[in-house]
């Protein structure tokens, strides 16, 4: 593309982005029901990358590599996001006969159809998934079917919520984040969280944040990346520098991350 059109793009883009990083947040009033767990809350299976990182880098396809098929890829934002959703929307009755096989992907649709950032349901009104005792759990035994049904990679690229990205965050943006996270964590709340580093993208990522703590001038955060099936990951606030940092992973190297809430409306 020529650059004065790239120019032009980036101008327009600028014009049509929020002027609020972090755009409304509405604290929630009640404390959900319980919080999201790790350990029955998340996907059996992981998110794959499309090239071949190591220690945060990318590599040649070695031979091993070669073999390894990574065909589940792109969709942090999409397993994020449906965690969610099932944490919200879903209830577990494994005292009762699974669905039959051709009702399980309308049912998992069922939920997906929901806006991520609707309140959750009453238990009377949630939607069931008899045989299992969580999402873990179904979703290792149907791990395919909720791959296909759970949603698709390409749309996120469309989000309205994308634009932002070109517009620097402030560090009294980020503290004020910090402070949502905690405060929602608080209230049971789990906070789908887009990273990323503009323009490098040496980080371009969404996780999911479901515990903290907070000591001294550091806020300790546990979350749930997409990438790993195997359990949580960190991310650390520091107060005085007010800066977000996300510990070493096999696609980043680790280090300060900008940080933005999304999933929270419309137009996240």
């Amino acid at each position: 593309m020529p650059y004065p059109i790239k120019v032009v793009l980036l101008a327009i883009l600028i014009l049509l982005a929020p002027r609020s990083p972090l755009g409304a947040y509405d604290a929630p009033e009640n404390p959900a029901p319980h919080p999201f767990k790790y350990a029955t809350d998340t996907f059996s299976f992981a998110n794959e990358t499309v090239w071949n990182y190591v220690d945060g880098t990318v590599q040649k396809e070695s031979d091993r590599s070669k073999t390894e098929k990574r065909d589940y890829t792109r969709r942090c934002f999409v397993v994020t996001r449906a965690a969610v959703q099932f944490w919200k929307f879903a209830k577990f009755e494994p005292e009762l006969p699974p669905l039959a096989p051709d009702l399980l992907p309308d049912r998992i649709r069922q939920v997906t159809d929901i806006d991520v950032w609707q309140p959750p349901l009453p238990p009377g009104k949630r939607i069931a998934f008899p045989g299992y005792a969580n999402l873990r759990d179904i979703s290792k035994v149907n791990a395919s079917v909720f791959q296909a049904n759970i949603g698709l990679g390409w749309p996120v690229y469309f989000r309205a919520g994308n634009m932002p990205i070109i517009v620097p965050i402030g560090r009294d943006t980020e503290a004020e984040l910090n402070n949502e996270i905690f405060r929602d964590l608080q209230m049971n709340f789990p906070t789908i969280v887009w990273l990323y580093n503009f323009p490098s993208l040496s980080i371009n990522h969404v996780l999911v944040i479901i515990s903290g703590t907070h000591t001294g001038d550091k806020f300790h955060y546990k979350v749930y990346d997409p990438n790993y099936a195997t359990g949580p990951r960190n991310l650390d606030f520091d107060v005085p520098s007010r800066t977000f940092t996300y510990q070493p992973t096999f696609y980043f190297k680790g280090g300060p991350v900008e940080a933005r809430a999304i999933y929270r409306g419309v137009l996240q």
